[in-house]
């Protein structure tokens, strides 16, 4: 197993700024979280601002060339608009026509999975079939078994990451695949730590814990892969600013997380400065 989830360390001049955001949070009153729509619609600007997107779906696609060429199916928890899951999905049909292709998303917003269904049904393909679940993973009713259950930017919300863990690898079938992909708490999450509203009595959860949780609930990893994304938050809008830190920062906010988020940039390959926007991809197999 090869791992690279440490965290970035900030800076010195981006250290004193993030000291700064800490004090003046220190006894406030919880920021505001995101609201279910424009947490959608600011995730999709945010995603069209980091290749971090492209790389997920290159690497998710990778691990889905090595199933074969017998039929799959997929749970993708949290599938959101199904942007990343459509790539996915179009790209098995697409590698071997005629395989049946089986497809759930489950979301708890409506929104979400009203758009996971269009676009899935956008594509076409005879061979695919999909379904969508409005509900939290906790909450959802899936009766089903799958090849792979993954998890894409969603397992932070969770409310018990050993139990999350334990239910979807017994929603595989004997050599099915989960795979987690979750962010480690670099330089731009060190801010959601921060600044995040508490979710359901817990702080979002980062790649550090999800490792913890495979350890804890006794499934054992095939491998951790590392993702080195870049992120352009140079000119983000407000909206943008507050979906990367995973809240509604008030005006007098805006100025320091501004100014952490240039000190902690690096230059891009085109010269602009970029974010560090790494995601650690889990993989464990039912045996």
């Amino acid at each position: 197993m090869t791992s690279n989830i440490a965290p970035n360390p900030p800076t010195d001049i981006a250290a004193v700024l993030l000291d700064g955001v800490r004090v003046a949070r220190r006894g406030a009153v919880a920021l505001a979280g995101l609201e279910p729509e424009s947490y959608a619609r600011e995730h999709a600007a945010f995603e069209g601002l980091s290749d971090q997107r492209s790389l997920i779906a290159e690497h998710l696609a990778g691990r889905l060339a090595a199933i074969g060429d017998r039929p799959v199916s997929v749970l993708s928890v949290g599938c959101g608009d199904g942007s990343l899951d459509a790539r996915l999905a179009a790209g098995m049909v697409r590698d071997v026509p005629g395989r049946p292709v089986r497809y759930v998303g489950v979301d708890p917003w409506v929104g979400s999975a009203e758009r996971f269904v269009a676009t899935m049904a956008a594509l076409g393909a005879d061979e695919l079939s999909s379904d969508a679940y409005v509900a939290s993973f906790d909450d959802s009713s899936v009766g089903e078994t799958f090849d792979v259950v993954m998890f894409v930017h969603s397992m932070y919300y969770v409310a018990d990451l050993v139990s999350t863990l334990r239910v979807a690898l017994g929603l595989l079938r004997p050599g099915g695949e989960l795979w987690v992909a979750i962010a480690p708490t670099a330089a731009l999450n060190a801010l959601v730590g921060v600044l995040a509203p508490p979710l359901q009595g817990h702080r979002q959860w980062f790649s550090a814990d999800v490792e913890s949780a495979f350890v804890d609930a006794g499934i054992s990893l095939e491998d951790v892969v590392t993702l080195d994304a870049q992120i352009d938050l140079s000119s983000a809008s407000d909206e943008v600013l507050d979906f990367s830190v995973q809240a509604r920062l008030t005006p007098d906010l805006r100025g320091p997380v501004r100014a952490y988020l240039d000190a902690v940039s690096v230059p891009g390959a085109d010269g602009r400065p970029r974010v560090p926007h790494p995601v650690d991809v889990f993989a464990a197999t039912r045996r």
